[in-house]
């Protein structure tokens, strides 16, 4: 069977087998569309965050300025050290924004609203999640669909950008409020306890430090005491004065700078503002990604064409390769075994 037979063979099979093979081609395209109809719809919300960590704080620069202690502030560190992206993608935060609640929704936490909104939405070759409102399991599962539709990243301008994915346009948008309030309320209450610390250690240096100069007063009220119808100008008795005013001297130059410490610490314990500002707000409109119905319903098309005409090909080229095989084994030369004459 020559190039020519197999093509004239092959064609003809094609034109016996059209009614099957456009048939075919039509079913699988159907399916395909049917299937990019039945895909959800989503949403995906895109924000724009400042971090104002490296802010300076004026209270730091007022506070020194009355007590004249120069770089009191920097004693107590005035930056955030955990990272915004790590803090938005970690779990603990993920789970704290499945367990908000919405009240514009029915007081509904996130996490409940999220399963809703994908039963109602979800593909026909997505299963229905069943779990109950009080589970402990609902939360982890919002967890995760969260950090699977969630991306954080940081721009080259320092610029913080969050994006978050979902199937209905309301639910996008609170829960995107919700993950940058989270974010925010982080950061103050990170200020707050670092701020507490700082005044309680502030407190104990200013109470450790009052005590010591206390005490030399008392030292000194003592030496003066046993010092009656004496010469103090002499050195037996000068020089331990001497010592012991220059010593509360200095005791008393960290007793100011302690103080100072301690009223920026109670200052900032007062002033706990956002620390991030949101330049683009989560709003609509969002960017919308949906299966294009054509194009599912073209690549369904030309798969059904190729894989039905390669199914009616296949006894043919079976055949063909059966014909081939039977001429290489009948051409292939005989093994003649020559046998030597020996001598009589």
């Amino acid at each position: 069977m020559n190039s020519q037979q197999i093509t004239a063979e092959i064609i003809l099979r094609l034109r016996r087998g059209w009614v099957w093979i456009l048939g075919t081609a039509i079913l699988i395209s159907a399916i395909l569309i049917i299937f990019a109809m039945r895909t959800p719809k989503t949403f995906t919300s895109s924000a724009t965050i400042f971090p104002l960590t490296a802010t300076p704080d004026n209270s730091s620069s007022a506070l020194n300025a009355l007590m004249g202690g120069g770089d009191i502030g920097k004693n107590f560190t005035d930056e955030n050290s955990v990272n915004i992206v790590d803090l938005a993608m970690s779990r603990s935060l993920r789970e704290e924004v499945a367990a908000a609640k919405v009240p514009s929704l029915g007081n509904k936490t996130v996490a409940e609203l999220m399963l809703n909104e994908y039963n109602q939405n979800r593909s026909a070759m997505e299963k229905p999640v069943s779990i109950a409102s009080n589970d402990p399991s609902l939360i982890t599962w919002a967890s995760g669909v969260l950090k699977s539709n969630m991306t954080a990243n940081i721009t080259r301008t320092n610029s913080f950008v969050l994006t978050f994915t979902g199937r209905t346009r309301d639910l996008v948008r609170v829960i995107s409020y919700i993950i940058i309030d989270k974010i925010s309320g982080f950061y103050i209450d990170l200020k707050i306890e670092k701020a507490k610390r700082d005044f309680e250690f502030a407190s104990k240096k200013v109470d450790s430090l009052r005590g010591v100069m206390n005490s030399k007063d008392q030292k000194l009220i003592a030496m003066d005491q046993h010092t009656l119808f004496t010469n103090t100008s002499q050195l037996q008795y000068r020089v331990p004065t001497e010592n012991v005013i220059a010593d509360k001297q200095m005791i008393r130059a960290q007793y100011a700078n302690a103080v100072a410490n301690q009223q920026n610490a109670a200052y900032k314990l007062q002033k706990a503002t956002p620390v991030i500002k949101v330049l683009d707000k989560p709003d609509p409109p969002y960017s919308v990604k949906r299966r294009s119905k054509m194009v599912y319903g073209g690549i369904g098309f030309a798969g059904g064409l190729i894989v039905m005409s390669l199914i009616m090909l296949i006894p043919l080229l079976i055949k063909y390769l059966s014909i081939e095989f039977s001429k290489l084994i009948q051409n292939s030369p005989s093994k003649n075994v020559v046998v030597p004459k020996g001598n009589p």
